[in-house]
């Protein structure tokens, strides 16, 4: 007969399920990559809707991509504990915003108003939904890696 023993503390398993420190592991854990996911779908051109024919950029560029004038919010993507940031329009570019309900007009300096429509740009879930249509591949790649790792550490720290 074979006898196996265990030390498992669950004490210390627990402290990494405490609101906090969950927090900041699942964005440790996801974020740096959902960034730099969301910083590739913006440079390659992926964000929907595209620009209109009016456009001024469309105009000079027909392959102008939507979300990348200066390509300061692609190249600032940065996943941390906190969650997702990104460095704020310079020069009095048009406000990005992820997630609004709705268009944002934005008004020139000239006072001349713009509609600007909503484009979604991070790649990612929430409450069980695609933020984007068709990235589901890309979206369970990052969380089925993260659940592996999440899975180690919560073993690690019951073993120890």
């Amino acid at each position: 007969m074979i006898e196996v023993k265990y030390n498992i503390n669950f004490k210390k398993a627990l402290k990494e399920l405490e609101s906090n420190k969950l927090f900041e592991t699942v964005n440790e854990g996801l974020s740096h990559k959902v960034a730099e996911t969301s910083s590739r779908f913006i440079l390659e051109g992926k964000v929907k809707p595209k620009l209109s024919d009016k456009n001024p950029r469309k105009k000079k560029d027909a392959n102008a991509r939507p979300l990348f004038d200066t390509g300061n919010l692609a190249n600032s993507l940065k996943g941390s504990k906190r969650g997702i940031t990104a460095n704020k329009p310079t020069g009095g570019g048009i406000p990005y915003r992820s997630h609004r309900e709705s268009d944002f007009e934005w008004v020139k300096p000239d006072g001349h108003p713009v509609d600007v429509p909503q484009r979604e740009f991070i790649v990612a879930r929430s409450r069980g939904k695609l933020l984007i249509r068709g990235t589901s591949a890309l979206v369970d790649k990052i969380y089925k890696e993260f659940s592996k790792k999440f899975n180690k550490l919560l073993y690690k720290s019951m073993r120890k």
